[in-house]
């Protein structure tokens, strides 16, 4: 339906109110995109976008804003494809060196570096233990009362959480402990795993043996609560400098919703499902609070495995390129950092 017109003029319409965030007349497209039309064509060009559902008029004398169709046939047809400056990637590499192997940090890290690069809120979604196999189970005694668990997937990466125990426990106990707990759960999933405590704390042979019950113990505390996965976000506060959020109630919604971290799971687990880049655009995210906002997320690696997502939500009036190049990037040099971690 778009003729080579149409879609300048569209093209036009979305980069000038990304820039502005101020509805776009025609005059405005005339003068600062170089159209050999009057500015009559063009208007007459624009009632047609809008008739065919991809520009807005906001008011009647004030000129036309993107709808999240237009947004989307931007993305998809007229949007041109840019790079990072070779310093941006060079500070990206520093961050995801194949050195930092604990989850939780080097997830936080990349989100603090994408919402710095950018004004958006960075999302990420660690990898999933319901689909991990331990590998090892680590003890360390912080103190008489709390235990330090650390958990070693094969994802290659490393899960921590502290417990509280009912009496002190040597180090050399919570050592014995650990290799006897890597021997059951070795090669096992976290649903085998939980079962398996279960069943083992229920043996006979458990009640009779203190440290047997001990250890047992210390892997179901250290696994309670533990979802499928988690989400890490960075940068929230930037929304209240976009225009959009000018209205206080809209910014309580907002951040009612990064509140509410199983949503959001849910969201980007369905990026997930869709195995690469994906760019979700307004009514097309399924998370009714957050229906106002534009979402690029990808996938992150490690070999073919695929652990997460990394990405950025922002206004539907986001600079699509950017983002774009700044998550694929990200997820690229996540990938390659955890697959070197794994030689």
């Amino acid at each position: 339906m778009l003729n080579v017109r149409h879609q300048g003029v569209l093209r036009a319409i979305v980069q000038d109110y990304i820039r502005t965030a101020e509805p776009v007349g025609s005059r405005i497209i005339s003068r600062k995109y170089g159209f050999s039309l009057s500015p009559a064509t063009i208007r007459t060009t624009m009632a047609d976008l809008e008739e065919w559902g991809y520009v807005a008029q906001p008011h009647t004398s004030a000129g036309r804003v993107p709808t999240d169709k237009g947004y989307r046939i931007y993305v998809d047809a007229l949007m041109d494809r840019i790079s990072l400056t070779p310093a941006e990637v060079e500070q990206i590499e520093q961050h995801v060196t194949p050195s930092k192997t604990d989850v939780d940090e080097l997830l936080k890290e990349v989100g603090k570096l994408l919402s710095a690069l950018s004004p958006y809120v960075a999302i990420a979604l660690a990898p999933r233990l319901t689909e991990s196999r331990f590998q090892r189970v680590e003890f360390v005694a912080l103190g008489r009362d709390r235990v330090l668990v650390i958990l070693l997937s094969d994802t290659g990466l490393v899960h921590h959480k502290t417990v509280p125990v009912d009496e002190p426990l040597g180090q050399e106990d919570l050592e014995r402990m650990a290799r006897y707990l890597t021997d059951l759960m070795r090669g096992r999933t976290l649903a085998e795993v939980r079962d398996l405590l279960v069943a083992e704390m229920a043996a006979e042979k458990a009640l009779y043996d203190r440290m047997l019950t001990q250890a047992l113990s210390l892997g179901v505390k250290a696994l309670e609560g533990e979802t499928e996965a988690d989400v890490y976000v960075a940068g929230a506060a930037q929304m209240a400098d976009q225009p959009e959020f000018a209205d206080i109630r809209k910014m309580k919604a907002l951040f009612v919703a990064f509140e509410e971290k199983s949503k959001l799971v849910m969201l980007l687990n369905e990026c997930l499902r869709g195995g690469g880049l994906r760019i979700l655009i307004g009514q097309e995210i399924a998370l009714e609070e957050i229906q106002g906002l534009s979402v690029i997320v990808s996938p992150y690696r490690r070999r073919d495995q695929v652990l997460g997502v990394v990405g950025v939500l922002g206004p539907t009036r986001m600079d699509y390129g950017r983002g774009l190049a700044l998550v694929e990037t990200t997820a690229n040099l996540l990938t390659r950092s955890l697959t070197e971690q794994a030689a």
